[in-house]
């Protein structure tokens, strides 16, 4: 296959893997970010080990691996009972692979250090029109340029499917998420959960001294809440929670590092127009009760280059690609809203039936995810 010139839409997890990807293949790489600056939200990732098999494929895994934490274990516990239920991942994600916790600046820096093409920051795409085998870019810079390919690595509000894919755009998940990052107390070692009337308390341990909390309400429609006064109502909202939960809970003190957005879904049937491609949330974003965002975004980097790798051109690459990435993206939508429907049941129902079926639950979900991309 003839290599040349490909414009990646995004410095996130999807575009930054991806950019390494074709640019291991022999691509001249340009990658673009619309965002001026590279501060990432303070908060955390979690890379269940599929994301961490993926990310090791393409050279990542080292790099995230010396600036995360293990997590070998997930518990689950309930403001209503003293049961607590543990998953060993071993068990959920066999011969697969570790799985990862870290502060999200952190995973992103270094990314943006192991990524060996340059960032073009500040620079969005204002439109795109295709000429055959050849896509024009124009640029907000107000630049034009022309690409043989061009990726769409550009999140949930993605402009590149907005450009092709009009019709689809980011809808409400039906929860919404406050999220921080604390002072990790002793004792917590593992993913850990606490259900309690409001929603999902989770706390994470991602390393040097730090863990990050997320916690998840459930409503039909979605609503917002202003930063002013945000840490109190966090704890007004989840103040059942109980055991480590308590403790994090309780240093959530500062407005201003408590983050607050609805979750929102992204499907797109067929993330291939012409010479575009959408990767990651552009294409499939989902609610992160499966925690799979960077997972699947990683898995659409690795598999979009081995295709590129293997294809006598282009467009057969992308067509299998897009036949390779369906079935399991579309799984990934189809348990998250499962599990969505899980979350939301009311404290009783929850501590009544997940509880008990943690470990069942864990593994059959992930199941499929088990073998490789």
């Amino acid at each position: 296959m003839r290599k040349s010139r490909v414009l990646v839409a995004g410095a996130g997890i999807a575009g930054l893997t991806a950019a390494k990807g074709l640019h291991g293949g022999g691509w001249q790489v340009h990658l673009a970010e619309r965002r001026p600056a590279f501060d990432a939200v303070p908060t955390g990732l979690f890379f269940p080990a599929n994301g961490m098999r993926a990310l090791t494929a393409l050279g990542a895994g080292t790099t995230l691996l010396s600036c995360g934490q293990r997590i070998a274990r997930l518990r689950l516990s309930s403001a209503s009972s003293d049961t607590e239920a543990v998953a060993d991942l071993a068990q959920v994600w066999p011969a697969t692979g570790p799985s990862i916790a870290v502060h999200r600046p952190r995973a992103l820096d270094a990314l943006l250090d192991w990524c060996p093409v340059p960032v073009r920051p500040g620079v969005g795409i204002q439109s795109l029109t295709q000429h055959g085998e050849r896509v024009q870019a124009q640029l907000d810079d107000g630049s034009a340029e022309e690409y043989d390919l061009v990726i769409g690595a550009d999140g949930v509000h993605s402009t590149v499917r907005g450009a092709l894919w009009p019709d689809t755009a980011a809808r409400y998940g039906g929860e919404s998420w406050w999220r921080g990052v604390v002072a990790c107390p002793a004792g917590l070692e593992d993913w850990s959960a606490c259900f309690c009337q409001e929603g999902n308390f989770v706390s994470i341990p991602i390393g040097r001294g730090l863990a990050y909390w997320a916690a998840g309400s459930y409503s039909a429609e979605p609503f917002g809440d202003p930063p002013q006064g945000r840490a109190a109502r966090v704890r007004e909202r989840f103040s059942d929670v109980t055991g480590i939960h308590a403790k994090i809970l309780g240093q959530v003190d500062d407005d201003a590092q408590v983050q607050f957005s609805p979750a929102e879904e992204v499907w797109v049937e067929q993330p291939v127009r012409g010479r575009v491609v959408l990767l990651g949330d552009a294409a499939h974003a989902t609610t992160p009760s499966m925690a799979q965002g960077g997972s699947m975004a990683a898995e659409d980097a690795l598999v979009l280059a081995a295709e590129l790798a293997a294809a006598p051109d282009v467009d057969q690459a992308l067509a299998r690609y897009a036949s390779r990435r369906r079935p399991r993206t579309s799984y990934v939508q189809e348990a998250t809203a499962m599990r969505n429907g899980l979350a939301a049941l009311s404290l009783q129902e929850r501590t009544g039936f997940v509880l008990p079926n943690w470990a069942e639950l864990s593994i059959n979900a992930f199941a499929p995810l088990v073998r490789e991309p």
